[in-house]
């Protein structure tokens, strides 16, 4: 009986095997073979995993070829608590000394019961500092892309800069994100137990797609000494803020924009700061007389009014019956030329009574007021031209002098250009080709004519009018004596939240071209709330743009086709010291004989050749009887010549001295030489010698009345503050600065 219910036993626990059995085999069977696919996808997404392999991003380059944003790669520095914490001295001294963060910040990032801690985004580390990282338990070093500046601050609101996600926050930057970026690829990597990348499969992968490059309009020589002009005469005039923008009159290209106060940081943080914005495409203002421009071309391509026609200026104020209508200085008779050069509102307003409304707005619009320009930046805003139907009785009057109607800078830019090309507006643009990764062109953008707004005949009678204004206007402050200046002035009113305008607060302009015949660029400079003595376009901007155009026309090419007949002029004699002649871009004869022709001595060490540089330098006082020395650019052969060590030098000095050589400089700035390539002792082999000057500091002095002033924005009014400090020092170097010649009427 036992023996059988032992083997009944023994059979039924043969049974649960034989079950068990089976039941391992059919579950071995599925996995194995019916559902193998579904448990190693799954088996294969434990072990590996994808990474997004980063994409280079495009470069921003100037119109020459010079790079104004460069891609380049960073680390961030991650930790993970649980594992640091075993050998937590050795990873907060080391984490810290490498990432620049103090030890408290380390160790607190050591308590978190997160399992992924960042210590700091996007640092550059040596590759020693990156191996001892690697080699600590517990800390994270992830390579990401970053982004270099190598002129800096130069044109950084144009460039902008993009934030730590990768993504373009400002600027070209974030205005072209999608040509910039290019396409992510990826790739797969096996993982250990812990999830970390342990090394890489063999599957397929998928490459990146580098962005595109993006060559813009901007001249990075123009645009330095744009800034450095605009900031020092902005400090100098006490205004919250400025803009220039330099443009070719012929393609509508936009050489340089620079505003101030500009951003100081291109960190995420700095997107806060409202000096991001571009004001010169999104801010709005009432132009003032400037505007006279687009009210003289509709009165006389419509016949209206010639320039001959003479109207009373009434002595300074006139009551229209609709409103009464004032002049900065009082006038008699005037023509409607003089009207214009003297910048009298009365005689403008009393023309515009030969014109009808219709037809003055047609012109207004014809020069794109009302109208986005469509510039390739971000935030454009198109201006405010009331309808026809909107404007009351004083409308017309008042239009005629810049009020009633809000522009931005780059419209009223893009309206005097189309006078100095001759009555063809052109598009503006800021972007000149697009490139491939390997830098070939792929897309060039070709300039786009908008349409003929009035005949050449009358563009070409508007141009002399603007001569007028700078030789015996409102404008003599903007005289350049050895190139032909022509502009307006503006004095325009900020208009009041509530209605109305703010007692006291001006904004001040001077728009210009150069040369006078045959225009090349065209120059805005603005002023927001100047302090009152400057409110008057002729006081403060023109000075700005007449240092802008000197600094052009010396420090770099872009009047180096314009004839000598054009650029050098007679200066006044009999006094004791004179303004040195201009000789610069003419040949050696011709220099001889202009010297001749004005008494003054030339004296060269060669006999032909094309003058590149002169001592005293045009426009200096000097004295009558000092010869003046020109120098050639003579093709020698320098490979065997050392550089010069120039550091320290000013840009006068060193042009000299590398020209004496027989070599080339390439100047980048003006004021002393801070850097030059190739350094001092190298072979001059290429025989050019590039220059980065910058100004020297002036000595600070304390300036009582700095906290002094007009009611401005408090962000602006906290930028300006350190500059202020500087003003009383900037005002006294400046004055040695000024171009001779009459202070008329300032409107």
């Amino acid at each position: 009986m036992r023996a059988r219910r032992s083997s009944l036993r023994l059979h039924i626990i043969g049974v649960i095997f034989a079950i068990i059995t089976c039941i391992l085999w059919a579950r071995l069977i599925r996995i194995q073979v019916v559902s193998h696919a579904f448990y190693e996808k799954q088996a294969r997404e434990q072990w590996t995993g994808k990474r997004v392999i980063e994409p280079v991003r495009g470069a921003i380059y100037d119109r020459n070829g010079r790079p104004l944003a460069l891609s380049s790669r960073s680390y961030s520095i991650s930790l993970n608590p649980a594992e640091a914490q075993k050998n937590s001295k050795e990873v907060i001294a080391a984490v810290a000394r490498i990432a620049r963060v103090g030890k408290a910040a380390v160790k607190q990032k050591l308590h978190s019961t997160s399992k992924f801690e960042y210590v700091v985004r996007k640092c550059n580390l040596t590759e020693a500092e990156a191996e001892e990282l690697r080699g600590l338990a517990g800390v994270g070093l992830h390579p990401e892309p970053d982004r270099t500046y190598p002129f800096g601050s130069v044109a950084n609101k144009i460039v902008g800069f993009f934030g730590v996600d990768g993504k373009g926050m400002a600027g070209m930057e974030a205005a072209f994100e999608t040509e910039l970026r290019g396409q992510p690829g990826w790739e797969r990597v096996i993982l250990d137990g812990r999830y970390r990348v342990h090394g890489y499969d063999m599957y397929p992968n998928q490459k990146p797609v580098d962005g595109n490059g993006i060559m813009l309009t901007i001249d990075t020589a123009i645009q330095e000494i744009a800034e450095i002009e605009l900031s020092r005469g902005t400090n100098r005039f006490g205004a919250c803020w400025g803009t220039a923008i330099v443009m070719d009159c012929a393609t509508g290209e936009i050489l340089a924009l620079a505003e101030y106060p500009s951003p100081s940081s291109r960190s995420f943080s700095s997107m806060v700061d409202s000096l991001w914005t571009v004001r010169s495409v999104s801010c709005v203002y009432e132009p003032g007389s400037t505007f006279k421009l687009v009210t003289a071309a509709a009165l006389l391509e419509t016949g209206s009014v010639k320039p001959s026609d003479v109207f009373f200026a009434e002595n300074g104020s006139y009551n229209m019956k609709f409103a009464r209508i004032s002049d900065a200085h009082p006038f008699g008779y005037l023509t409607f030329r003089e009207g214009f050069v003297h910048s009298s509102n009365i005689v403008m307003a009393k023309a515009t009574l030969n014109v009808s409304r219709r037809e003055f707005y047609k012109f207004v619009r014809l020069f794109g007021f009302g109208a986005k320009t469509g510039v390739e930046l971000k935030g454009e805003s198109s201006g405010d031209v009331p309808p026809v139907e909107k404007w009351s009785k004083r409308s017309l009057a008042t239009m005629s002098f810049g009020h009633e109607i809000a522009v931005t800078p780059i419209q009223m830019l893009s309206c005097f250009a189309a006078v100095a090309n001759d009555g063809i507006l052109m598009k503006p643009m800021i972007v000149k080709a697009i490139l491939d990764p390997q830098g070939t062109i792929v897309r060039e953008k070709t300039p786009v004519k908008i349409r003929n707004v009035i005949s050449k005949q009358t563009a070409r009678t508007l141009q002399s009018f603007c001569r007028d204004v700078v030789k015996d206007g409102t404008a003599t402050g903007a005289d350049i004596s050895w190139l032909e200046v022509s502009g307006k002035t503006g004095t325009g009113q900020k208009v009041s939240p509530l209605g109305g305008y703010l007692p006291g607060k001006y904004s001040a302009s001077f728009i210009g071209f150069i040369p006078a015949q045959n225009p090349r660029i065209a120059c805005l400079v603005m002023l927001d709330e100047p302090d009152f003595a400057y409110r008057f376009g002729g006081l403060s901007a023109a000075l700005i743009f007449a240092d802008i155009a000197r600094d052009m026309a010396i420090s770099t090419d872009v009047f180096d086709d314009v004839p000598a007949s054009n650029v050098v002029r007679e200066t006044a004699g009999g006094a004791e010291r004179a303004a040195t002649p201009n000789f610069i871009r003419m040949n050696v004869s011709a220099a001889m004989a202009r010297g001749k022709e004005l008494d003054v001595a030339v004296m060269c060490d060669v006999d032909e050749g094309s003058i590149i540089a002169q001592d005293p330098d045009p426009d200096v006082p000097a004295e009558r009887d000092r010869p003046v020395r020109v120098y050639v650019g003579v093709p020698a052969d320098t490979s065997t010549v050392e550089a010069p060590d120039l550091l320290g030098m000013s840009l006068r000095e060193a042009k000299k001295h590398i020209i004496g050589l027989g070599c080339t400089p390439s100047i980048l700035g003006s004021g002393v030489v801070v850097s030059q390539v190739p350094p001092p002792g190298e072979p001059l082999e290429s025989g050019v010698v590039q220059l980065k000057c910058a100004e020297a500091q002036p000595p600070q002095e304390e300036d009582t009345d700095s906290d002094q002033g007009k009611n401005q924005d408090q962000d602006t009014k906290k930028k300006n503050q350190k500059s202020k400090q500087t003003h009383k020092q900037t005002q006294k170097n400046k004055q040695t600065n000024k171009p001779a010649g009459k202070q008329k009427q300032t409107r």
